[in-house]
C-alpha cells in the first residue's frame, strides 16, 4: 500500500535536515510512498533545501506556494497531489514519533480518519503553556461544536485517499484551526474517527504565536459549527473510538461512488524530486498557484 505523507513548511530550512531524513529513511520500507513538502511561501531557502534532502526517496516533490497562506491551505495543496492509497500529514519539525507511523495506518482499517493523540496515553512530552493553551482550545472547540475528541489540533494524521480528497476539497479554512473544521465535515459526512496514542516530543522554534494565530483560529471554530449544524447530517455519527497498540498497514481502500482523486499536474519531463506545477487560486478547493522548484531554486 502506496502512503503519502503531506508537510506543510514555512521557514523550515533550518529544521528540515534534521527531520526529513529520519522519514524519508522509515518511508523507503513502505513501497510507493511518497513525501510532498509544501513551502508555504518561505523566504529562507526553504523549498530548495527540501528538494535536495527529498532526492533519495523517489516520486517525492516539492510545491512551492507564491505567498504565504496558511497551514490549511498549504495541507489542501498537498492533498490535491497526493496519489498514495492513505494520505498523511504530520508537521516539518517531526514532533510526532514517525515510528507511531504504522500504528496510524493500521487504524485506517477501521476508520476513514486516525488521529494521533498526545491527549490519550502517556507519551507527550510538552511545556505547561503549550498544555494549558491546547486544553483550553479543546474545550473551546467542544463547546462550538460537537467534537467528542481529545486532541484535535496534533498535527499528525492520517486519512483513507477517497475521503482524504472529499474533505480538504470541501473545508475553506487556511490557517491553525483548520482541523477542526476538517474533523467536524468528517462527522457530517458520517466518516468514523478513531484517535491513536502518538508519541510527541515539542521542538523549539514553531511557527504558531497565541496572540497572532488564536483569533484567526476562534473564526475556523465559527466556520466549523455551520457544518455541525448541517440540516442534511446523518442522524447518529458514528463516535470516536480510541486505538492503540496496532500494527501492520490497511489494505487498498477503492474509491466510493462520486469521490474522485485529484490530479496531479507535474512539470513535462521533471525528473522525480524537482517539483510540481499545481495552477489556480490559493483560497480555491484544494490548490494553489505554485512554482517548480528544483536543485539550487529558493
Amino acid at each position: 500500500m502506496a502512503v503519502s505523507v503531506v508537510i506543510p513548511a514555512y521557514n523550515e530550512a533550518r529544521r528540515l535536515p534534521r527531520s526529513l531524513p529520519l522519514l524519508t529513511a522509515a518511508l523507503r520500507e513502505v513501497p510507493g510512498s511518497e513525501v510532498i513538502i509544501v513551502d508555504d511561501g518561505s523566504l529562507d531557502g526553504t523549498a530548495a533545501v527540501a528538494a535536495g534532502l527529498l532526492r533519495s526517496l523517489p516520486g517525492s516533490r516539492v510545491i512551492r506556494l507564491p505567498w504565504n497562506s496558511g497551514k490549511g491551505a498549504a495541507i489542501r495543496v498537498g492533498v490535491a497531489a497526493a496519489a498514495g492509497d492513505a494520505i498523511v500529514f504530520m508537521d516539518a519539525d517531526l514532533a510526532s514519533d514517525v515510528s507511531d507511523l504504522p500504528a496510524l495506518l493500521a487504524a485506517l482499517e477501521h476508520a476513514e480518519v486516525a488521529l494521533g493523540s498526545r491527549r490519550i496515553g502517556v507519551g507527550a512530552d510538552r511545556t505547561r503553556t503549550r498544555q494549558l493553551g491546547s486544553w483550553a482550545f479543546n474545550q473551546l472547540a467542544r463547546s462550538i461544536t460537537d467534537l467528542d475528541i481529545a486532541d484535535t489540533q496534533c498535527g499528525f494524521k492520517a486519512f483513507r485517499n477517497a475521503e482524504a480528497k472529499v474533505l480538504f476539497s470541501l473545508s475553506r479554512a487556511t490557517g491553525f484551526g483548520f482541523d477542526v473544521e476538517v474533523l467536524s465535515l468528517a462527522r457530517s459526512l458520517g466518516y468514523r474517527i478513531v484517535e491513536v496514542p502518538v508519541r510527541w516530543t515539542e521542538e523549539p522554534g514553531g511557527t504558531f504565536r497565541i496572540i497572532r494565530h488564536t483569533p484567526a483560529m476562534i473564526v475556523d471554530l465559527a466556520r466549523a459549527r455551520r457544518h455541525t449544524h448541517r440540516p442534511d447530517r446523518p442522524p447518529a455519527a458514528r463516535p470516536v473510538e480510541p486505538l492503540g497498540g496496532l500494527t501492520g498497514y490497511p489494505g487498498r481502500h477503492d474509491d466510493p461512488a462520486g469521490a474522485s482523486r485529484a490530479r496531479d499536474e507535474r512539470t513535462p519531463g521533471g525528473p522525480a524530486g524537482e517539483g510540481a506545477v499545481l495552477p489556480a487560486d490559493p483560497h480555491a478547493n484544494g490548490t494553489v498557484a505554485a512554482r517548480r522548484v528544483g536543485p539550487g531554486l529558493g
